[in-house]
């Protein structure tokens, strides 16, 4: 019974969510971002897969590598949806998700129109 539960509570982690991003199987949470269950590349391809199949507009921007750091980013270009980017990126062979939440909307200005009286 006790193996059942805790395969369940791996399974709930595997198929979590940040902000509306689905999470690759077997990935944790570590540090305020995720470790991805999957590879640099199976991850990437996970989400340009994902963002296809749902009709999620992205721009890709990456893979590139700066300081041995390998990044891609997909930025989101629609206004739709609690998240504004995800980053993936890889560091001394583990690869990490980092989900950008997008930003509260931003106050109306002010009616700058002043009366004349």
């Amino acid at each position: 019974m006790c193996a059942a539960l805790a395969l369940t509570g791996a399974a709930a982690r595997a198929t979590a969510d940040d902000h509306g991003v689905p999470l690759p199987r077997g990935s944790r949470a570590a540090d305020g971002r995720h470790v991805s269950g999957l590879g640099f590349r199976a991850t990437i391809d996970h989400y340009a897969r994902l963002w296809r199949k749902n009709g999620i507009a992205v721009t890709a921007t990456g893979p590139y590598r700066v300081r041995a750091v390998d990044v891609m980013r997909f930025v989101r270009t629609d206004r739709a949806g609690d998240w504004l980017a995800v980053h993936v990126w890889r560091a001394g062979g583990v690869t990490w998700i980092t989900v950008i939440p997008r930003p509260a909307t931003p106050a109306p200005p002010l009616d700058d129109a002043r009366s004349t009286e």
